[in-house]
């Protein structure tokens, strides 16, 4: 494949070396606890990729360098000529209709890399959210920068154009930050890896696979501490237990409730055994049996948790209606261009992997799909982005949920990976948070159809292995659209291929 490289512009004669990060705390004003407290980081020139679960603080890291957010503590240095690309495709670049209407030797090169057509401009509600991005790509490459940072490059893209966008990115010279779930970016551009985890900012001098290696072998390491003072915890339980029956029984016989009023001899016993501290003996031991299991479980805090992955998909399935099908037909997709299929059906079971070029109609479809087949309520449809306007929407139906399904969901979103309790309290949460509650609304239907566009777009890598490994063991019909060649090959078993057949048309391909 050829591919045209240029070099991303950066400031003539002022990159920098690093961005240097000190004493960073921030929190959210709608949070109880702060998302960063005290982190210094330096982060050098070519290209350091940030890892982290959905919500762990990718996103507000870039947006504190770019200065979108303003730290509460701390400070950052060398960030003073930044471009952000943000994930979000929702709203246009505010620099698209100038970048659009440059017609330097620099911006003509950009628009050829992303295939930028003419057409676009003004046209950002029509375009599919492949069109989007690439466009956003090319404004983020255009603008001047000493710090270029990426949020999700490749989401929405086909493989050709993940493929010159990595190439561009390859070219750039500044200090390049990446927030991506895309495992071969990852691996191709990364010379430094930055990992949050529980709060906690983790640096590796390496790229992505070694760094995760050394991180693994951390983690194993805390398993195994983690365990051991697991069981230390439970042998502390049962002294304490037994030293404050020791404590209470040394009350009772240190009591002078039960003795006579003439009872010298005993009253003189017991003075006498408070007197030589018999009576504070097992007091003390308890005491200090105490504080050991206070100090262990204050230690325990600081090893990351790991909960349960993977979900289980109960519930009764109505199938009565399967198979399903669409008959062969041609649609207009937009100014004239087509879409031509067979009859496609679907069985119970099967797990269709829909794939093609961006504008090869592929979304379009889909929701002639869901038209045109007859589920009611027995489905679940989650598109490719959700609004901002949507996300409220679900976390108010989400909030007035009854308090046994809102525990039922929250142990969903808890198995792909995240806290949704604090997702719910968050004034910001990430794309890929609100993508996990929306699955697991939905399920709480249990769906015997379930239609994914782009489900690995915003989400996490753990999240990512945690969804592939449920939709392989679910046992209804799956249809899934994806640029994600490795999740398209694991669960597919079957495959409907968008391929551009003329100019101005498009024909599905069924690859059994």
């Amino acid at each position: 494949m050829h591919h045209v490289v240029i070099s991303l512009p950066t400031k003539e004669g002022t990159a920098i070396k690093s961005v240097k990060i000190r004493g960073l705390s921030y929190r959210y004003p709608s949070a109880a606890e702060p998302i960063f407290s005290g982190i210094d980081l330096d982060i050098e020139a070519g290209w350091s990729v940030i890892t982290g679960v959905n919500g762990a603080g990718k996103t507000t890291l870039l947006k504190l360098i770019s200065k979108t957010l303003k730290s509460e503590k701390g400070m950052i240095t060398g960030n003073d000529l930044v471009v952000y690309c943000a994930q979000s495709t929702e709203f246009e670049p505010e620099a698209l209709e100038t970048f659009m209407y440059t017609y330097t030797k620099e911006a003509f090169k950009i628009r050829d890399l992303l295939g930028v057509d003419d057409a676009w401009i003004g046209a950002w509600d029509v375009l599919s959210h492949g069109e989007r991005k690439r466009l956003q790509l090319a404004v983020a490459f255009w603008q001047e920068s000493d710090v270029l940072m990426v949020d999700e490059p490749t989401n929405h893209l086909d493989q050709k154009s993940q493929a010159i966008v990595l190439e561009a990115l390859k070219s750039y010279k500044g200090v390049g930050i990446l927030v991506s779930h895309d495992r071969a970016l990852l691996e191709a551009l990364s010379t430094h890896t930055i990992m949050i985890k529980s709060g906690e900012v983790l640096k590796y001098r390496s790229k992505f696979s070694l760094a995760q290696e050394a991180y693994d072998q951390t983690l194993s390491h805390q398993k195994k501490v983690r365990s051991e003072q697991e069981h230390e915890l439970k042998k502390l339980g049962k002294r304490v237990q037994m030293e404050r029956e020791k404590v209470s029984l040394a009350k009772q016989r240190f009591s002078k409730k039960s003795v006579g009023r003439f009872d010298s001899a005993e009253k003189e016993k017991i003075n006498g055994a408070i007197f030589t501290g018999k009576d504070k003996k097992d007091g003390q031991i308890l005491q200090s049996t105490m504080t050991k299991q206070r100090q262990l479980r204050e230690s325990m805090k600081t090893l990351n948790k790991e909960y349960a992955t993977g979900i289980d998909f109960e519930g009764n399935m109505q199938r009565h209606h399967f198979p399903v099908a669409v008959e062969a037909s041609k649609i207009v997709l937009f100014e004239g261009t087509t879409l031509s299929f067979p009859r496609l059906s679907l069985e119970l079971g099967e797990k269709v992997g829909v794939s093609g070029e961006n504008g090869a109609g592929k979304s379009s479809f889909i929701r002639y799909f869901v038209e045109k087949v007859d589920f009611q309520h027995e489905f679940l449809y989650i598109p490719q982005e959700i609004t901002d306007a949507e996300a409220q929407r679900l976390f108010d139906e989400v909030n007035a949920l009854a308090s046994e399904e809102k525990g039922e969901l929250f142990t969903l979103v808890q198995r792909l990976g995240s806290d949704a309790k604090a997702l719910l309290q968050s004034s910001v949460p990430s794309p890929g948070e609100v993508r996990k509650l929306l699955i697991a609304q939905g399920l709480l239907k249990h769906p015997s159809l379930i239609i994914l566009d782009e489900p690995t777009n915003h989400m996490d890598l753990d999240s990512i292995a945690s969804l592939e490994a449920s939709l392989k063991a679910y046992k209804g019909a799956l249809v899934f659209i994806t640029h994600d060649q490795t999740f398209l090959e694991n669960l597919s078993t079957k495959h409907w291929c968008f391929e551009k057949s003329e100019r101005t048309s498009y024909k599905i391909r069924e690859i059994l």
